[in-house]
Formats: C-alpha cells, sequence, structure tokens
C-alpha cells in the first residue's frame, strides 16, 4: 500500500541516534529482578513531557572504541508520575546488541530510552508501506505455533511484495511483527518479534538487502487492526509490515 506522507526521519538509523541523545531519558534499573523481570523506571516523568503509552527505544550510548549507540531493545510507557515513568519492556535485545554485547546486549540500566518521535520537513514524498498476513508468510501458526519458518510460498510473495524497494534509495526499512489480542501478551510480544526476525533475515540472506538497514521489531498486540471483535479481524491483525522511513542523503 503505497501512501503520501510527510517526509519523515529520526531515532531509527544508529547514525541519527547519535545526535538525539541529548533528548533521552536514563534507564534507572529494573522494578524486579529474576527470571520475571520486564519493567524499568525511567528518570523522568510529566516533567519531561512523557505521556502513557508511549514507545521508546532502549539506547546504549557509543563507548570507547566505538563509533555510534546501539539500540538494545523496545520499551513502552505504562505509568507516568513527576518525575519517573514506568515502562515494559516489549523488545529485549537486537541482533546488532546481541552480537556486539552478547549476554549483555539486553535492556539494561544506564541504557538512555529515546521517544520514537519523528522529525518533519516540508518536502512531500511517496513512502511504501505494505502489510501482509501471516497466514500468507509462514507455516501454519495454529498448527506449529512454535515453528516461525517461512513457506516456499510466503519467500515468494515477500520476494513479489519488495521489489518496489529495490529502485529506491532507502534510509530504513523497519519490519514489523503484530499478532492480535489472544493469548498471552508476553507470548504475543515474542512471537510478533521472531516472525519480524525471520523476515528481516530472508530479506538480508535471499534478496541482497543491507543489514545496516533493516530493523525488525515486535510490537505483539499494541496495534490490532480493530478492538472490535468482528470475523477476519483476528486474522488480519497477525500480520507483518514493511515500512519505509526516508532519510536524507540514502544511498
Amino acid at each position: 500500500m503505497i501512501r503520501s506522507i510527510i517526509s519523515l526521519y529520526a531515532t531509527l538509523a544508529l547514525s541519527s541516534m547519535a545526535l538525539a541523545t541529548n533528548g533521552s531519558h536514563r534507564i534507572k534499573g529494573y522494578l524486579s529482578t529474576g527470571s520475571d523481570a520486564r519493567y524499568v523506571a525511567i528518570e523522568a516523568g510529566h516533567d519531561a513531557g512523557i505521556t502513557s503509552g508511549e514507545i521508546f527505544r532502549s539506547i546504549r550510548p557509543a563507548r570507547a572504541g566505538q563509533t555510534t549507540p546501539v539500540e538494545t531493545g523496545l520499551l513502552k510507557v505504562i505509568s507516568v508520575y513527576d518525575h519517573q515513568s514506568v515502562a515494559e519492556v516489549i523488545q529485549q535485545g537486537t541482533p546488532e546488541s546481541q552480537s556486539r554485547f552478547g549476554a549483555y546486549g539486553d535492556v539494561m540500566a544506564g541504557d538512555l530510552a529515546l521517544v520514537q518521535r519523528l522529525s518533519i520537513t516540508q518536502a512531500k514524498v511517496l513512502a511504501p508501506e505494505i502489510s501482509v498476513k501471516y497466514s500468507s508468510l509462514f507455516e501454519d501458526p495454529k498448527a506449529q505455533p512454535e515453528t516461525f519458518e517461512m513457506t516456499l510460498g510466503g519467500r515468494s510473495k515477500l520476494r513479489e511484495l519488495v521489489q518496489g524497494f529495490a529502485s529506491m534509495k532507502v534510509g530504513m526499512l523497519m519490519v514489523e511483527g503484530h499478532t492480535d489480542q489472544r493469548g498471552d501478551s508476553s507470548q504475543n510480544q515474542i512471537e510478533s518479534y521472531q516472525r519480524a526476525l525471520t523476515v528481516r533475515q530472508h530479506l538480508i540472506d535471499d534478496l541482497g538487502f543491507d543489514e545496516a538497514r533493516i530493523t525488525a521489531v515486535g510490537l505483539g498486540e499494541s496495534e490490532p487492526i480493530s478492538d472490535v471483535i468482528l470475523p477476519g479481524n483476528a486474522d488480519r491483525s497477525r500480520r507483518i509490515v514493511l515500512k519505509v522511513v526516508p532519510m536524507p542523503n540514502a544511498k
């Protein structure tokens, strides 16, 4: 689906993160420990304009010998106080953070929470956004719920869908995984992320996309097609969305 939008660019490219960290807030730490730790405190609240429901990217600042910050996860604000916020970790780690930091590649105290907001310029562009149902790409998730492999037909379908991207100067391609609202929300988030990672890896390994310009995000059940329970809505909510985010001077 092609739609005309205001030209966008912001925090998705790691090269842009270094310029944006002065608008971020430090992650103070987890609210609990152990295997059930999933909520973190952010050292900013109403005083910094944070609102409930906002999505933040967790960023590990550049350190000695590094040239860019590294994204370590995705956070969703669930409670906001005067000078502090509580956020749920809805994505732990990224391929780059896990490759670079190993067991320390997940969201940690000291990382920065960078709000996922978009900068706006005056120019208008055509930015593609493609949505495709899980059932068109993957093995039947109901028959094999732990399998995240794409079918041969799904691989062919994806190749067909992304042909238009090849001729574009793509700054960043975001692969979003979404589920319906049935089942455990944590498992839904994990499933959506795994499926987004599968699509990302196929684009890199089989279709030649630049791995530095593709990011996978699992949004679970947070953005259903509709909150109204109607026949077909659940199937349409279980989807992969491919979004191109134009970046200045993308080559």
